[in-house]
């Protein structure tokens, strides 16, 4: 027998007579069904609209929220500190550290680089209000930052290990011999009118006229960053990095005796005098710079030492093949 199945008393007949249920039971069902949902569609719309409280779980998400919010202001105030520390470590670098041994400063473009450009594209599918974006932009220009500093420390801790050798870095002998003889002083440092073309221009260096073939010597340690063989401008020339931000150049050779990278000491003889380049006549160009800038050799030498005094600061040519330096015949 079906469990829907009921028996009925028809009074007519006076007999039992059997009535399906399950509809009527379906109903029923279906309205319980209904009038849960609707009961719940109103506890929610009161719990949420009237009475403004969250449900359970946006609540606990809010809370999760607040509390990575607090840890990001609590590392955005500790990158604050952060960041003016190697500010103040920059400032000291540039203007004490750095000064000291003449090394040129670290432009601010340079020291506050942000993100690299592959970690910004990494970031584009990011919110662009997200305060985590913020964060993470920060802390990649502070760790950028961060390594410039260290790499300047670097640089200077490698000057600072030859501190006490500084003197015989710098430029301070003649390039030449003092002889009188040997050497006419043509054009000195400054403006002059220009030789070939006539007009006022600025003279970067001292010119030394003498003959081709007069010995040119180191005037500080260093080491040889440049060697050109050229027919025009400063004809054959080398160029020699003296540290402390000091560099020299000599031009207009006719032979050349060091290449590049060479290590040299003051007083090494680096090639001869010649009339290569842009020239009226033969000479030695000297220049000496001093943070990128043009300085007067003049400053840095003394013309009146006696020849025997100057020859006992350098050493003579050793023997050894001399580079052909493709002088030009003018």
């Amino acid at each position: 027998m079906d469990k829907f199945e009921k028996f009925i008393l028809n009074p007519d007949t006076l007999l039992f007579e059997i009535r399906d249920s399950s509809p009527h039971r379906v109903r029923k069902i279906l309205i319980v069904v209904a009038g849960g949902v609707l009961l719940f569609a109103l506890y929610f719309w009161f719990y949420v609209y009237v009475l403004g409280l969250d449900l359970p779980k946006t609540a606990i998400l809010k809370r999760r929220n607040a509390l990575l919010a607090s840890r990001i202001e609590q590392m955005s105030t500790r990158m604050d500190r952060e960041e003016d520390l190697l500010e103040g470590l920059a400032v000291r670098d540039d203007k004490i550290y750095r000064s000291v041994y003449g090394l040129d400063e670290i432009p601010s473009s340079v020291r506050r680089a942000g993100a690299g450009i592959e970690r910004h594209k990494e970031l584009e599918n990011l919110d662009r209000n997200s305060e985590l974006v913020g964060v993470t932009l920060r802390l990649d220009r502070l760790s950028r930052m961060a390594y410039v500093q260290s790499k300047s420390f670097d640089e200077v801790l490698a000057l600072a290990k030859i501190a006490g050798d500084r003197a015989s870095h710098i430029p301070a002998i003649p390039p030449m011999s003092t002889d009188p003889s040997s050497y006419r002083m043509s054009s000195p440092f400054g403006y002059r009118s220009d030789p070939i073309y006539g007009f006022a221009k600025m003279h970067t260096g001292m010119d030394f006229a003498c003959p081709p073939g007069n010995p040119i010597y180191a005037t500080g340690d260093g080491v040889v960053t440049k060697v050109a063989h050229e027919n025009k401008g400063y004809g054959n020339h080398v160029e020699i990095s003296h540290g402390f931000g000091y560099m020299t150049r000599y031009a207009h050779m006719k032979e050349i005796w060091v290449e590049e990278g060479d290590t040299l000491r003051r007083g090494d003889c680096i090639g001869e005098s010649g009339r290569s380049g842009r020239i009226t006549g033969p000479h030695l160009h000297y220049e000496v710079h001093y943070r990128k800038d043009y300085v007067n050799p003049a400053n840095y030498m003394d013309l009146t030492i006696p020849v025997k005094d100057y020859f006992g600061m350098v050493r003579k040519p050793v023997d050894k093949p001399k580079k052909d330096a493709g002088e030009e015949k003018s």
